[in-house]
């Protein structure tokens, strides 16, 4: 029950991306059923043509036997050739869906090993086992039988009772051994996907070009070379083993069918000698009841098949499944950022205990440049995920403007705030098109005053230049330094009144760090900007620092007033990296 209720929900979430399928679907299946049962009829209407031995009538049904034989054929190349186009729609439609769920999903689900796995899980059932098309082409070629099955049913019934019921006997011991089979697939499949998924990851790992240095440089390559290979043997022993049984079964369903004809063809053989049948009557059986058991093996291989692709879009539905209802009800508009105040924060990351930010209190103002500072793993940066409504706090409240933030519209809340965070990413576009995807802002003004506009206009495409070289030659490599500046010329670019910048220098040489740092009261104008740095040379240029220790603020202050209090951790900091600096 529980499986029929998972594969209606996904049935629905296909048709609603691509119904279109849905209809190539049922006509191919329409089509498929026609071509056997009519096939079933063809010999035994030309014996029956050439029993009447009327020659100009029997010259005009074969010819409508071949017109027909033909048009099915036909249609049954032109459904082939639909079906190939809208599968490959549908996979298409399918990712599109993943990738919308994935956006959808809460920034802390992204962070969360419990749903990551299951998002891995989900991209490689349907990416690398082919499970979307095969549950569908399964379904069809199930649906097809079965219609194909009843027609063939009609046929036999006409002229004999006896033989149905040796013919359903037989299907049901075929039905048995199919339920033996799928047993063992399902439990198969249960412990090979996570088997497999493990495999998958040492195979990309060990021909990734991005870990290429790293895999080189180090001896972790022979552990995960090692690793594949006894993963790579673990799913071929895994496999073997699988389709040994599986023939097994499949052999056993064989010997069924050939007995049930067997049976069959013996007493529609007495039939026509005790009945003095005509040659078409017992043709049209014997094709039939043949149809009829080769139809039953289809449903065998398209059930085993059918069952095999349901537990592959387990992992896919239990993702989709997964509640991202945190709609954002506010219908409050932010225009502009003009005060942000932390209240009595504290916040955890989820599945843990550890307290990263403790009761934390502060405020900043319009226009304020602000430095924060501590040690590692002390929440500095968490304190920007908060901002940005990565996370939601455990207890106080962050306001803007003295408005609690969950109480904006997310879109023009997350329009205020330009951010290059620690960890960013550029995207495979020109230089142009990842720093103003809008076409509205004077990159190249933007980038002169970074310091980087002298190296794109150097570049053959200069800000058509297509970053990387993922999916085209013509596009550039660009070093560390250069991407870093692309990425704050980005966050510069928008639009927003808080600009965040954590670790924005941690590629640049120091030449270039301080003409950064020099120039961007220019830079960021009349913006409210946050720092998170560990070159404490940054905080000079700001109004105040924030000073973080164990998730606790421990000093707000000015930066002049701050290095008079010599026991704190800002002047240690301060002062340990002067020290190195005058050596």
């Amino acid at each position: 029950m529980k499986i029929i209720k998972m594969l209606l929900s996904f049935i629905k979430l296909s048709f609603k991306e691509y119904h279109t399928y849905f209809v190539v679907l049922i006509f191919n299946t329409l089509v498929l059923s026609a071509q056997t049962i009519f096939a079933a009829y063809t010999l035994s209407l030309i014996i029956s043509l050439i029993e009447t031995n009327n020659f100009s009538s029997s010259l005009n049904y074969a010819i409508l036997i071949v017109f027909v034989e033909v048009l099915l054929l036909f249609l049954k190349l032109l459904c082939q050739k639909l079906l190939s186009k809208h599968q490959a729609i549908m996979e298409v439609k399918i990712d599109q869906l993943l990738a919308r769920k994935i956006m959808e999903l809460p920034f802390s689900y992204l962070e969360d090993p419990k749903y990551l796995e299951l998002e891995k899980s989900a991209s490689f059932s349907i990416n690398n086992m082919g499970a979307i098309i095969g549950i569908f082409n399964s379904i069809s070629t199930l649906f097809s039988n079965i219609i194909t099955l009843f027609g063939l049913l009609i046929i036999i019934l006409s002229f004999d009772y006896l033989i149905p019921l040796i013919l359903f006997g037989g299907t049901i011991l075929t039905c048995v051994v199919i339920l033996l089979s799928m047993k063992f697939q399902i439990k198969f499949y249960q412990n090979l996907l996570p088997i497999n998924y493990k495999y998958g990851y040492y195979f990309n790992t060990v021909i990734s070009p991005v870990k290429i240095k790293e895999l080189k440089m180090y001896s972790i390559y022979e552990i995960l070379y090692q690793n594949f290979c006894v993963y790579g043997r673990t799913v071929t022993k895994s496999f073997v083993k699988y389709y040994i049984k599986t023939s097994l079964f499949y052999t056993l369903s064989v010997i069924l069918r050939y007995i049930q004809l067997a049976i069959v063809y013996a007493l529609m053989g007495i039939k026509t000698i005790t009945e003095k049948l005509p040659i078409s009557q017992f043709t049209l059986l014997a094709q039939t009841a043949l149809s009829f058991t080769t139809t039953v093996q289809s449903i065998v291989e398209s059930s085993t098949n059918f069952f095999r692709n349901v537990e592959y879009i387990k992992p896919f539905m239990e993702f989709m499944a997964v509640d991202t209802d945190k709609k954002n009800l506010a219908t409050k508009l932010l225009q502009s950022i003009k005060k942000i105040e932390f209240k009595d924060v504290t916040f955890k990351y989820p599945n843990t205990d550890k307290i990263v930010l403790n009761h934390v209190s502060f405020i900043l103002y319009d226009s304020e440049k602000i430095s924060i500072v501590g040690l590692n793993g002390a929440g500095k940066t968490t304190i920007v995920k908060l901002l940005c409504k990565l996370y939601e706090p455990c207890e106080g409240t962050i306001l803007v403007n003295d408005i609690p933030i969950d109480e904006y519209e997310n879109e023009s809340y997350i329009r205020q705030i330009g951010a290059v965070f620690q960890d960013y990413k550029l995207f495979a576009y020109s230089i142009k098109d990842n720093i103003d995807p809008t076409g509205q802002i004077d990159v190249k003004t933007i980038c002169n005053d970074i310091g980087i506009g002298t190296a794109i206009e150097a570049l053959p495409k200069q800000y058509n230049s297509l970053i990387g070289k993922y999916y085209d030659e013509s596009g550039v490599e660009l070093s560390g330094g250069q991407l870093q500046k692309i990425a704050i010329a980005r966050a510069l670019a928008k639009k927003g009144s808080l600009l965040i910048l954590d670790e924005p220098t941690s590629a640049l040489d120091p030449i270039a760090e301080a003409e950064i740092y020099e120039n961007f009261n220019h830079l960021s104008k009349d913006k409210m900007a946050i720092y998170i740095s560990h070159r404490m040379s940054s905080s000079i240029f700001c109004d105040k620092i924030l000073v973080l220790d164990n998730g606790i603020i421990t000093d707000f202050d000015t930066h002049k007033n701050l290095m008079l209090k010599k026991d704190s951790l800002y002047y240690k900091l301060f002062m340990t990296q002067s020290k190195n600096y005058k050596l």
